[in-house]
This record gives C-alpha cells, structure tokens and sequence, in this order.
C-alpha cells in the first residue's frame, strides 16, 4: 500500500513485520524516506524489499532502485483520472510526495 494512503508508522511497521517473518512489503507508489535502507539499532529493517516504478513521477532515484530486491513496474492505472501524483484536495505534505515536481507538465 502507498505510503500516503496509509501513515508512516503504518508503513513502516508493515515493513518491520514483513521483514522479520521472510516476506516482501511493497513501497507502493509513495517510495520511501531513505533512511530506512539502514537497519535500525536493535536489527530491524524498515525498508521496503520490493519497490514500485509507477507511470508517473513517484521519487524513483538511483538509491531507490539499487534498494529494492524486486521492482514492480507499473505501466498503467485505470481506475483513477487524470495524470496520477495529483490530490484534488491539499492533503499530501513534502515527505509523502517524495521527489516529485509539483505543476509538472508531463505532455
């Protein structure tokens, strides 16, 4: 689920879980702060193993990409309007937006 839809405490504690059992927590659309790439004192890891390239500008970077164990790439979204990484309401803040430029024109 995207960090953004869900809180970061909520994120990154799917992330820890998975973590801990073997498994592979997705970052969603949102990306990740990048200081969960390094484990935390007590071992735990809150990064993401599987990191998701969507259709429109959602922070992906070098260090994003060389982080993930999987890459999910998604090409295309049918089930919202317009160009995605757009909030119809002010909602969102810096850290949820990652890297993205906001206005950009994508056509």
């Amino acid at each position: 689920m995207s960090f953004g839809s869900i809180s970061k405490e909520a994120h990154e504690t799917l992330a820890i879980a998975m973590n801990r059992i073997g498994g592979r927590s997705n970052t969603g659309e949102g990306g990740e702060d990048e200081a969960r790439y390094t484990p935390d004192a007590n071992g735990d890891s809150r990064r993401s193993r599987v990191k998701q390239v969507a259709s429109a500008r959602f922070g992906v970077t070098a260090n994003y990409l060389v982080n993930a164990d999987d890459l999910q790439i998604k090409i295309a979204q049918g089930a919202k309007p317009g160009e995605g990484a757009n909030s119809p309401v002010i909602r969102s803040t810096k850290l949820s937006r990652g890297c993205d430029t906001p206005s950009l024109e994508l056509v």
